[in-house]
């Protein structure tokens, strides 16, 4: 497969430069139309290139000093596809008798996706070969050859790629190891909200100008009258849109362009008759027995200048997977697998009050964006390498470590930069699922929020029936009027991953990008694990550990 593909592109690299360096005798205009252009390929041999009306190289033949074919090449060029298709054909030394034909396929976005090899004797007759499928959306690879007896291909063992992973597991911790860990990362959160709160503000200063500047107050999806409830104001609504167990309210604040009324910091917010609380600080209330209660965000020093939003406590309708929704548990748990940019959700006896809860990968404090007292929603925090780490969770007298995997999804080369009319071609790289154990490949109990979401971006999204774990990754364009993304659906991607899709290693997929015009491209990725939850080590701690 790799032969192929290097063949494939330094053909077409030398091909581009045929008619500008290789025959200076021909004119611009001989290089234009149908035609064939015959080079000395060495030993007497000679290379004969067809090229259709587009100037495309539709035909390569090698022929011996007899004029006797050796190999001949065909390329297929489909509408819209960013590669021809290729069929290679070599002949026995008649030039007649075929000795091998390969065929080798792609998607619209020059996606890899089989190649199949036959192979025959000097009679004619049919002696072996082999075919290789890829998937692009799935990443799986599958493998068969010909059985001669049989006169049909029978399924084989894929070999193995050089990227195919060495999965490692967290080590487990002690209780003093947790405990140093979460001392630290006690200390740092202490230290952001210090520098945080103690952050310098420019003076007012004028002229200044008011902009109207929409924000997010995020908020638990699931409000239970009575219930202790956390969530936290975001300058950017968009980037929680959507997302599993949470409900985004948009406001739009008067904001100056200048001094302190400029940022977040500068607002309080109340909700549900609780008073002022800091808007870059967890909102804790309690939820009230009511149908409805209402959120305000009030300038500093300025109570006149307010803006008020009305939140309905309404429940989910009950879903047939409903009875996948985990039951509340007395111990903490989280998902095997997250995405960094995503968040994760983790479940357990907590307070409601994320001021009050501590959660950290390894040293270093997660910022939780909401809480309720079964589930808190945090951020992967920067500096947090991918791969095998321990989750911990600290509240109140309980703590557990938690051995979960962190995935990353990168992109080469970045968005920005675009030019109108330019297709780009990127490609995307998720790892971390690879490191994953082949126990953690299995299906447990699932919020069934989480289904829902998934079916809201894959309509035909259904839960395997063999019990076994599977990842669904979904990427889309936030910003369509920037451009499309070729071969996506409604601008959306959605990968329906399982543990043979990270045999090879890290799972890869690359898209053209179709400018609609110059700058940049926004891209959100989320990522739903529908694997068994981990729970690690539970400890009791004391009293002093700082989760203040």
């Amino acid at each position: 497969m790799q032969r192929a593909r290097h063949f494939l592109a330094a053909s077409v690299g030398w091909l581009a430069t045929v008619c500008s360096f290789s025959f200076p005798a021909w004119s611009p205009a001989a290089c234009f139309g149908q035609h064939t252009v015959v080079q000395d390929a060495g030993g007497g041999r000679k290379m004969e290139l067809v090229y259709n009306a587009a100037e495309q190289v539709v035909e390569m033949r090698t022929v011996d000093m007899a004029g006797k074919l050796q190999v001949r090449v065909e390329h297929e060029y489909r509408p819209g596809f960013l590669v021809p298709q290729e069929t290679a054909t070599s002949y026995w030394p008649d030039g007649k008798t075929q000795r091998s034909v390969t065929r080798v396929s792609y998607d619209e976005n020059g996606n890899f996706t089989g190649e199949v090899i036959r192979l025959f004797g000097q009679t004619g007759a049919r002696t072996g070969g082999s075919r290789l499928t890829h998937d692009p959306f799935t990443g799986i690879y599958r493998c068969a050859r010909w059985k001669p007896e049989a006169q049909d291909y029978q399924p084989a063992e894929c070999p193995s790629g050089e990227g195919s992973p060495a999965r490692e597991e967290a080590k487990a911790l002690t209780y003093d190891e947790a405990m140093k860990q979460l001392e630290l990362a006690g200390k740092t959160r202490l230290e952001q909200q210090k520098a945080q709160r103690m952050e310098r503000m420019s003076p007012i200063q004028p002229p200044l100008a008011t902009v109207m500047k929409e924000v997010g107050v995020i908020l638990p999806a699931q409000l239970h009258p009575g219930k202790r409830v956390s969530g936290s104001v975001v300058p950017d609504p968009q980037e929680f849109e959507g997302a599993s167990g949470l409900r985004v309210i948009r406001m739009k604040l008067p904001l100056e362009s200048q001094g302190e009324a400029a940022a977040l910091r500068g607002w309080a917010v109340e909700a549900a008759g609780e008073g002022p609380q800091r808007c870059d600080g967890p909102i804790v209330f309690t939820v009230p027995r009511a149908s409805e209660f209402s959120v305000t965000l009030r300038q500093a020093g300025n109570p006149s200048h307010a803006v008020s939003s009305p939140v309905g406590i309404a429940f989910p309708a009950a879903s047939k997977d409903s009875h996948r929704k985990p039951p509340t548990s007395r111990a903490f748990e989280a998902a095997a697998l997250c995405l960094k940019g995503d968040l994760c959700a983790v479940r357990g006896p907590f307070g409601g009050d994320s001021a009050r809860t501590l959660i950290a990968f390894g040293s270093r404090p997660a910022p939780i964006v909401a809480e309720t007292e079964d589930a808190v929603y945090i951020r992967i925090p920067e500096g947090v390498p991918r791969g095998p780490v321990n989750l911990l969770v600290a509240d109140g007298a309980r703590m557990a470590a938690l051995p979960v995997t962190v995935a990353e999804l990168n992109f080469s080369p970045n968005l920005q930069g675009l030019r109108q009319g330019q297709p780009a071609l990127v490609q995307a790289m998720l790892s971390g699922p690879e490191e994953l154990a082949d126990e953690q490949w299995r299906l447990g109990a699932l919020p069934a929020l989480d289904v829902e979401r998934a079916r809201s971006l894959d309509p035909g999204f259904e839960l395997p029936r063999d019990g076994k774990g599977v990842v669904l990754l979904a990427l889309w364009n936030t910003t369509p009027e920037a451009g499309h993304l070729r071969g996506s659906r409604n601008d959306t991607f959605v990968f329906k991953l399982t543990a043979d899709s990270f045999e090879q290693g890290e799972f890869k997929y690359q898209f053209v990008v179709e400018p609609a015009k110059s700058g940049g491209l926004a891209l959100r990725a989320t990522l739903f694990p529908f694997l068994a939850s981990v729970r690690g080590r539970q400890f009791a701690i004391g009293p002093g550990t700082p989760t203040k």
